[in-house]
């Protein structure tokens, strides 16, 4: 066996692994009875175990040494051994130990967010955030390069290299931008909310066994195999890739709300057609798997808006969705139209606009670094939340429901993810403007086939800044971004 064959078999092995556990993890958030919560935290925990070993191993080291060794430069080959050692030495700055307890910490916390989520009742997952809290900090303490924050060793695990003096410069750039235009899109669209407001059969109630059968078409429309993947509810929308051959998605249903439901899933489906597209030969390695977590988001932003808020993906689609759910061929189209564009202050980042969304992920990733460096304490999360809303959206959550409950992340440890959505916001605006410079975008197939081209077959070979200059001459710039919103909204 060559060495680049050894190592390939030792990767693919470690994946299987992982495999396991997401398999677990998507059951543990669909179809787990709340019985099983403890004996799962275990098994997790188990796994994370036996994962870190082989990710950590002088094995795994000398594998990758003697494939580096026989790599040709410029080649798959030495990229692959490149990310691997990447990967072996910021693994290996993690205690075995506080790996374990994370997994099983968060794996409990999740269960008990998804409770008090419901049940509006911070308290209850308070205590269990706070553990989180500071696992994740101890962890990235251990991570966090020279001279940075236990923050900045978070943000690795998402968007290599991003520092958080880079994340601050986006967001202090990108803010008042969004700031200055807000106001003067609802002044433009305040007879369109009006017409919304007055359509009563936007309000449904819409069957939910019909929402579902219109999601399937609406997954289906935009290119997921459902023969490698399938869609079910959850507290949470979110992907999950088990394997090659199997990526999942989930969405939320409300009776009187049927942009949760279709927004969801394009949304979902765009994080799943990336994994369907990833090269095959190299799955179960580090180049065999996406970028980051900042162009896996480009992929689901651009399949949800720049697609799927479109008049030429409704016009295409609204016969169709009307005969699967009766309800939605008694509401105008256009009507419907500007109900999904409309722009406002609201509460919910997954129900919220193009224009306020980065100001929804701003607070998330200010409160989020202020939690790890402890200058704010869980307990008074909730005050913070509100406040930052209050000041950022003019509004305030009448309940934590739909305050600092509202996303799964923390309860998960996924600390450092949130920034990465809005670098996906504006790098979706920037390959759709790629895209339409070659091809018709409304051509969907052709779009999907583009992306596979030029993003998805490509895997990991290179990170998300070269990535992007390629694909669209420039690297991640909010300037495409401001333009769609510019040209969308003000005409």
């Amino acid at each position: 066996m060559s060495s680049i064959d050894a190592l390939l078999s030792y990767l693919r092995e470690s994946d299987h692994l992982l495999s396991a556990t997401r398999l677990l993890q998507w059951d543990q958030e669909t179809k787990m009875p709340t019985g099983g919560e403890t004996a799962r935290s275990e098994s997790l925990a188990a796994l994370s175990r036996l994962h870190h070993a082989r990710s950590v191993s002088e094995q795994l080291s000398d594998l990758a040494n003697r494939a580096a060794q026989d790599s040709v430069a410029g080649s798959w080959q030495e990229r692959l051994t490149e990310i691997v050692k990447r990967e072996l030495d910021r693994h290996r700055k993690v205690p075995a130990a506080l790996v374990e307890e994370i997994t099983r910490t968060t794996s409990r916390s999740q269960q008990v967010w998804a409770r008090a989520k419901s049940a509006r009742d911070f308290a209850s997952f308070r205590p269990h955030l706070e553990e989180v809290v500071r696992l994740k900090r101890e962890e990235g303490a251990c991570l966090a390069p020279a001279g940075t924050g236990a923050y900045d060793g978070l943000l690795g695990d998402y968007e290599f290299a991003m520092t958080s003096v880079q994340w601050d410069a986006l967001f202090d750039d990108l803010e008042p931008q969004l700031r200055t235009l807000l106001p003067v899109v609802l002044e433009k669209q305040a007879s369109a909310r009006d017409r919304t407001a007055a359509c009563s059969a936007l309000k449904g109630p819409f069957d939910s066994r019909q929402q579902m059968e219109a999601c399937r078409h609406l997954a289906r429309s935009i290119g997921y195999d459902f023969g490698r993947g399938r869609l079910d509810l959850s507290a949470h929308p979110f992907s999950e890739s088990i394997h090659a051959g199997d990526s999942r998605i989930t969405t939320r249903i409300e009776d009187d709300n049927l942009g949760q439901s279709f927004f969801s899933v394009l949304h979902e489906t765009g994080h799943a057609l990336y994994e369907q597209g990833l090269p095959e030969a190299w799955s179960g390695t580090p180049i065999g798997g996406p970028v980051s977590m900042a162009v896996h988001e480009s992929q689901s932003r651009l399949w949800e808006n720049m697609v799927g808020r479109s008049r030429g993906f409704w016009e295409k689609e609204a016969a169709e969705i009307g005969r699967i759910l009766p309800n939605f061929a008694a509401i105008p189209l256009d009507t419907f139209l500007e109900s999904v564009n409309l722009v406002g202050q609201s509460l919910v980042r997954t129900e919220s606009d193009e224009v306020t969304y980065n100001l929804h992920i701003s607070i998330r990733y200010r409160l989020e670094k202020a939690l790890i460096a402890g200058d704010l304490k869980v307990a008074d999360l909730p005050d913070a939340w509100n406040e930052a809303y209050r000041k950022s959206l003019g509004i305030v959550p009448e309940h934590d429901g739909i305050g600092v409950l509202q996303d799964v992340h923390w309860s998960a440890g996924y600390f450092g993810y949130f920034p990465t959505y809005t670098l996906g916001n504006l790098l979706s605006a920037q390959l759709m403007e790629a895209a339409h410079r070659e091809i018709d975008t409304q051509d969907l197939p052709a779009l999907l086939g583009w992306l596979r081209t030029n993003v998805h077959r490509k895997g990991h070979l290179k990170d998300t800044s070269p990535l992007i200059e390629d694909v669209c001459g420039e690297g991640p710039s909010a300037q495409a971004f401001l333009r769609h919103l510019k040209g969308k909204y003000l005409g």
